[in-house]
């Protein structure tokens, strides 16, 4: 249960009517736990890990189907990552894989509780980073330093993975990636697809890199998102730092004079963005293709579907208590807002 004090909230006033409404919350919160559906896509079967579930998979994937891992030949599996709340998904590799478990790294939020037991955990600062994300990412790389074609690494990453997962560039310090952040985003109030450009060629695994260095292992990308389509995720992402980078050194110039903030960021930041260093950029989809990675989304479901129907489990939990849910329809608007939902 993830609503922790249910009876509580329904033993007083309209008992029944306070219990339907538990039940239908603790549905949707259910529904929006990536633990349930990393357990749907990674199964044990003795000595073969599979992995895999067509709804999972990126609309246009050129590599479809589940994964068979003889695990009697793997020499190690490691499972890193940054995201808030990602250690839900961890957890769900800790309860699949038990003692099979190597290793593994997650750079979480500070104030969440760590719950994971054999995976290390790091709370780090955010929004603006900290020393402690810069540590969480050291210990990724040590873990993952002297990887082989007969390791298999899981990489989980979700919301917040651009201010967690912090390893500034030569020549930029932390407290510079700090300033540029706060400028940016609290300062002048840019959204997150402006800043990140910015903070994607400043770090040393941002932009696609950590996927580099985990060169040859054989590695799986769970993103804690709807699985999308392969080819935005190639060509278009900006913030799943484990992906190829859709943007460039131009992009993060141009962003920071859009906000007008090139001025007042630091000058290392200004300089190494100028200097546009072919060595250090981002990776793009014609080098990542070539890693062989494959990519599952953990919260599909909504593709397709009309948003009435939005939420997948706690819409059939209300239906179950004789709640009918409809759309309140209103006037096309600017805003990506969806419109409300209302029970009766």
């Amino acid at each position: 249960m993830r609503i922790k004090n249910a009876h509580s909230l329904y033993s007083h006033g309209n008992v029944a009517g306070r219990r339907a409404m538990v039940e239908i919350l603790e549905a949707g919160l259910q529904a929006a736990d990536p633990y349930w559906n990393t357990r749907e896509l990674v199964r044990l079967d003795g000595d073969q890990l599979i992995v895999g579930g067509g709804r999972f998979e990126p609309e246009g994937s050129p590599v479809t189907g589940e994964i068979v891992v003889d695990l009697s030949t793997t020499r190690r599996i490691i499972v890193i990552g940054a995201g808030k709340g990602l250690q839900r998904v961890a957890k769900a590799l800790e309860d699949v894989l038990g003692e099979r478990l190597t290793a593994g790294h997650i750079i979480d939020k500070k104030g969440y509780p760590v719950v994971l037991q054999r995976i290390e955990v790091t709370l780090g600062g955010h929004p603006v980073p900290d020393e402690d994300c810069v540590r969480g990412c050291r210990r990724i790389l040590e873990l993952t330093a002297d990887l082989t074609r007969d390791d298999l690494v899981f990489t989980c990453i979700g919301n917040g993975v651009s201010a967690l997962m912090t390893l500034p560039v030569p020549g930029v310090t932390l407290e510079d990636v700090m300033a540029t952040t706060r400028i940016m985003q609290i300062e002048h109030g840019a959204p997150t697809p402006d800043l990140n450009p910015i903070r994607n060629h400043l770090d040393m695994l941002k932009g696609g890199r950590i996927a580099r260095r985990l060169q040859p292992a054989r590695v799986i990308h769970l993103i804690a998102i709807e699985p999308g389509s392969y080819h935005e995720l190639m060509h278009e992402n900006f913030w799943l730092h484990t992906l190829p980078d859709g943007t460039t050194y131009d992009t993060a110039i141009d962003s920071l004079q859009r906000w007008r903030a090139w001025d007042e960021v630091p000058s290392s930041v200004r300089e190494f963005l100028s200097r546009r260093d072919a060595t250090l950029s981002t990776v793009k989809a014609e080098e990542y293709e070539g890693f062989g990675h494959r990519i599952f989304g953990l919260m599909p479901g909504l593709r397709g579907r009309p948003r009435s129907s939005r939420l997948p489990c706690a819409r059939p939990r209300s239906l179950d208590f004789g709640l009918t849910c409809w759309v309140k329809r209103s006037r096309p608007s600017r805003r990506a807002t969806p419109p409300p939902i209302f029970l009766r």
